[in-house]
Order: C-alpha cells, then structure tokens, then sequence
C-alpha cells in the first residue's frame, strides 16, 4: 500500500501559516502590505488583547470585485506576479498568494470591500478555512479585513505567544516601520481603544519621526543623501554623542521593504568609524533604492530578510553615504564655531573656509608596526606575565577571605585597643611609617588609570575599577529590588521615548519600580523620572534608564516574571566608574572598602574578574629567585 499521500487544503495552509503568521504582528504586516499594494492613502488599524481577540485593517484603496474577493483565499492566488520572469524582478510587497489563505486557516476572518466604480461592495466570512457565507454588503470604497480569534483551532501555537506587552510591542514596532517608509500615507493604530497612532500624511519624513519618537530623537537625527555604486541611500542617522545599546533602533528599508541585513549593518557601523564605542550602536533611519533585479526578497516566507547581488557593494554604498553625512555635520559645526583653515597666502582672507575632513578610505586598513627594541622596550618585551589565580576558580560566600582584605591579627588587635581605651593621648599618636592602611593593604598606585595596584603583606593585588565598582552597584540594587530603596530626584527628569516603548513601558511599570525606578506618565510620548536606584548616580540618569529599557525589551521582561538580573547588571555598568576615569587615592580606598563588603566580590556581575593577587611566592619565580 502507497505510504505517500496528497495533503489535503486544510492541513497545507495550517502548514504555510507556521511560516507566515507567527504572531499577531506577522498577520498585521501581511494585510498592511496588501493595503500598500492596493495604493491607499489612509490605514486604520485596531487592535483588541494583543491580536489574539481582534485584528482589523481598513484602507481606501482601489478594492475588489467580488470574483476577487473569492479568490484571495485560495492557496498561490495574487495578483501581483504573471509570469516567472516577475519573480526576478518584484516591486511589490505580496506575492506569494500564502497570506490570506494563511490567516484564514488559522482564525476567523471577514472582508469587506468594494471598487469606486461599483455600486455596493461585497462580503466574504471565512471560519478556520472554510467558507461560511458570501454576499453582496454595503460599505464604503475600498477593503476591510476583520481577524478574529487568532489561533482559536491550533491551541498548541497560542501557547506560544508572549505576553500581551510584548506582542504589543511587536505590533507597534511593525507598524511603526510601515509608517515610517510610507509619511505620504495616513495612519491611526488604536489598542484596546486607546489611541496609539494617529499620524496623518506628510511630504516629509521628519514631522513622523518628531510624532514616533519624540523631539530630541528627530533633532539628533543628521539627513543622508548619497549614490554610490548604483545604490541611492537617503534618510537619517543620529549624531555620535546619540547612541542606543542595542540595534533595534537602526531601521533599514530596500525598496519601501523593512528588512534586516547584516551588509547594511555592516556599513553604518564601519561608516559611523572606530570612534563608536563597542556594544552601542547609532539610531538611523535608512532607505536603499536599487534595481529590483539585484535584490532576492524570495527569501524567507515572512520577507525579513533579502539576499543581495553582492553585498560587498551594498556595504561599500551604505558605508560611504553614512561617513559623509557625519562628516558634513561635524563640518558644520566647526563652522558655526567659527574655527577657520591656514590660511594659504590669500588676498580676501575673509573668503577662507574650514578645510573639510578628508573622505575614509572605502577598503579598511590595518597598521603594521615593527616592534622597538631600544632602551627600556628591550627589557621589557618579554616580561609580560600571564596569571590565572586559583581563588578565581571558585566563588566564596561571603568576602570574608579576600585576600589581603582582612587587617593583620596583631593589628586587629591593636584597633580593638585603641576603641577601649579612647584616650586622647593615644589616639593623637602618629601611625608609625611602616603601619598598613586600613584592609590590611598599601595603596601604591593606580595605573592606567584603570587598574588599582596595592600592596600586602605575601604579594601585589590588581583590581579593576569598572568591575568592581559595577559589582558594588550590582549588590546595591539587588538588595534595594522589593525594599523601595530609590533616591528622590530634587528636579524628576523627562524623557522622550517611542511609541513602542511607551506600550511596553505603560504594561510593565511594576517592572521597573522593581529595580528601582519611580515613573510617572507625562504627555504621548514622554514620562517624568522621579526617583532612580538608591546606588546609582544622578548623573545621567535618562540616558541611564533608556539604556535599561532597552534591554529589558530585548530580553522580555514583564511585571509578572521575576526581575532580570541581566537589566540590573546593565544599569549597574552604565553607572559605575569606567576605565581612563581618573580616581583620587581616597576614592580608591572607598572602592576597595566597599568591595569587601560584597558577597560575591571576585567578579562583576558579567563574569569578568574584579581582582587578581600575584604573590610574593609567584613573583620570586618569575625572577628566577625560586625553583
């Protein structure tokens, strides 16, 4: 008996609809594409409990006849391709002809629409795949797409969706980026009845971005125009000192299309040059206009990604356009500075301007530096030393055995004297030359400006001071999370966040009084920071929380899962004291203290090591005094 059977409709559309809608964001972007294709001027969307209750897409676009209408829901039927030779070549958004039949396998679907040119339009309700009615139905001109109860026959993939935050934020990010390839279109998003978008149709870019994002994202953004290698890439990208921790905030679009695309990421992070710290990434908004023919989005099912003809030139483009753009903003700012180049012997000096920064080599370059062996640089080539501490391989209780953090017995005992005795006449007394400084440690320096060096009794100790001062932060927050341990703002702070951030932000307040922030809601787009963790700094405290928000979105926390110690740890890094800052002795001193008193003092919350002790014994063999 055959073992191969033909699929029926049913089970083959529930099959294409685990690669086309994923969650409630995949079926939205699926029907806001076919209202782009169907060129309308104005989308209105609602939403109801994250997608999962109600979806619902109305455009003004051109429409459908009833035979149309019919005919969407049938598996490979468009209208966007003919031949084969279209594939090669696609300048529309659908194509496929999977999505509509897709959503309707999995949920309960009703469309209505009509064309200009009829009379009344027509209404098709479709119930996990199967037709239930059709008939003619009065509505306006163009199309209306009703999802209701997304996932109702296939509970297994329900359980896969994120809370209703997250699938919120998935939603309005989405959105967003539609909105933000297509200003010329009006859009209005609303989640369970509350207004979220309502963006009406602009020539320019800039008053969606100011609407999205908020003023000072569309004032740090720099315009880019340039065409190189085919390419034409335009849009924007923030200044340096605007940066985000991650890369959700760099926004690329080919063709109108959203996408990711590693080359293009490539090039705005080889474009912004080596002077972006690593691990922060700059917000930009680009659009790359290039022949269809050298561009795959038959790809992926879902079309996040797109395969280029070469993606070294892509790079080259991207790289190039993003370089100058910040170049001629720096430019610009020389000379509002009034800074002026040498002259060059001129009559009318006054005509001089500033020279303009030279153009980055298109091909990276690497610098080959032969070794000097002269002077002090001969004895020392060799005398660098790799050391793993034993005590590194585990990690101690508490920090009682730190080494060298403990005073030596008789000099504990001496302190314990003089609390006894409180006598003036003692207590005026010099300590003597030799006399360690408190934690049984000599502070002999600090070097680089990063490294602590100290000195005890059996060897050297080395600490970084970024590692631990973010453990002592770190422990701090921790131990304020659920014990209200914030310090009041005298002046609360503002911020300006996105639209998708506010979402999440408006679902997971709980989350961040949690670590230690109070927040207040503030206007559309901003909140007031009243208070932040008791151990952090004032200093910079928006930039501080944006950054935790960040990563708290990345990572999908929410009110109701316990906090994420990863987002602590990140605040308690974006706070502490960095390498090449420089510390008095006294400061350094503080530090170390504070390090004994944590419980966990040998690495920061990353897992890089806060200290390494070389002993005495370690540093006579390297000497070569002992075997």
């Amino acid at each position: 008996m055959s073992k191969i059977r033909l699929l029926t409709e049913q089970i083959y559309n529930k099959i294409a609809a685990g690669e086309v809608v994923e969650r409630p964001a995949s079926v939205l972007k699926e029907l806001l594409e076919n209202s782009l294709d169907a060129g309308a001027l104005r989308i209105v969307v609602t939403i109801r409990k994250a997608g999962e209750q109600l979806i619902s897409v109305v455009d003004d676009g051109e429409g459908m006849d009833p035979d149309d209408a019919i005919l969407c829901f049938e598996a490979h039927a468009t209208s966007k391709i003919k031949t084969e030779k279209d594939l090669y070549a696609i300048s529309s958004f659908g194509f496929r002809g999977e999505a509509m039949p897709s959503i309707a396998s999995v949920s309960k679907v009703t469309l209505h629409t009509r064309r200009r040119d009829t009379a009344e339009g027509f209404e098709v309700v479709i119930s996990g795949g199967k037709m239930v009615s059709s008939a003619p139905f009065g509505c306006a001109p163009g199309t209306e797409v009703v999802v209701r109860d997304l996932f109702f026959n296939t509970p297994a993939r329900k359980k896969f969706l994120r809370s209703q935050a997250t699938e919120e934020k998935h939603i309005s990010e989405m959105i967003t980026n539609i909105s933000l390839a297509h200003p010329e279109i009006s859009f209005e998003l609303t989640f369970d009845g509350r207004p979220f978008i309502a963006s009406p149709a602009a020539k320019d870019l800039i008053p969606r971005i100011r609407e999205l994002f908020g003023r000072n994202y569309a004032d740090a953004m720099i315009p880019v125009s340039r065409s190189e290698r085919g390419i034409n890439v335009t849009g924007f990208i923030a200044r340096r000192s605007f940066t985000r921790p991650s890369r959700l905030e760099q926004r690329v679009f080919v063709n109108g299309r959203p996408i990711e695309s590693q080359a293009v990421y490539r090039g705005i992070r080889e474009g912004c040059g080596p002077t972006l710290d690593k691990g922060r990434y700059q917000p930009c908004i680009l659009f790359l206009s290039l022949n269809p023919a050298l561009v795959d989005v038959n790809v992926h099912p879902a079309k996040r990604e797109v395969r280029f003809s070469s993606d070294y030139e892509v790079t080259c483009a991207v790289r190039a356009a993003v370089g100058a753009a910040l170049r001629a903003a720096e430019t610009s700012i020389l000379d509002l500075g009034g800074c002026s180049a040498p002259q060059t012997g001129s009559a009318d000096a006054g005509s001089v301007s500033p020279a303009p920064f030279p153009d980055i080599p298109a091909v990276p370059f690497e610098f080959h530096r032969e070794p000097d062996f002269s002077g002090i640089n001969r004895v020392m080539a060799n005398a660098f030393v790799d050391y793993t501490p034993s005590f590194l391989t585990q990690v101690p209780v508490t920090a009682a055995s730190l080494p060298g953090f403990a005073p030596p017995r008789e000099e504990r005992k001496e302190e314990l004297k003089l609390e006894r005795d409180e006598t003036p006449a003692t207590a005026e007394q010099p300590p003597s030359a030799g006399k360690a400084e408190p934690l049984g440690l000599r502070l002999i320096g600090i070097f680089s400006d990063t490294y602590i060096i100290a000195e005890k009794a059996d060897g050297l100790i080395l600490i970084d001071q970024h590692a631990a001062h973010e453990r002592v932060l770190f422990e701090r927050i921790l131990k304020g999370v659920d014990g209200n341990l914030s310090q009041r703002l005298l002046i609360p702070v503002t911020i300006d966040l996105s639209r998708s951030d506010m979402v999440f932000l408006s679902k997971n307040a709980e989350f961040v009084e949690k670590v230690g922030y109070e927040i207040e809601l503030f206007g559309q787009n901003t909140i007031k920071l009243n208070a932040i963790p008791a151990a952090l700094s004032q200093d910079n405290a928006g930039n501080t929380f944006k950054d935790m928000l960040s990563r708290a979105i990345d990572s999908g926390s929410s009110a109701t899962s316990r906090t994420d110690l990863e987002t602590v740890a990140m605040s308690a890094c974006k706070a502490a004291v960095k390498a090449n800052d420089k510390l008095t002795i006294e400061e350094a001193l503080a530090l170390l203290k504070q390090l004994s008193q944590c419980e966990q003092p040998f690495t920061c919350p990353h897992g890089r090591p806060t200290i390494l002790n070389i002993s005495a014994r370690e540093i006579e063999r390297r000497f070569g005094r002992r075997g």
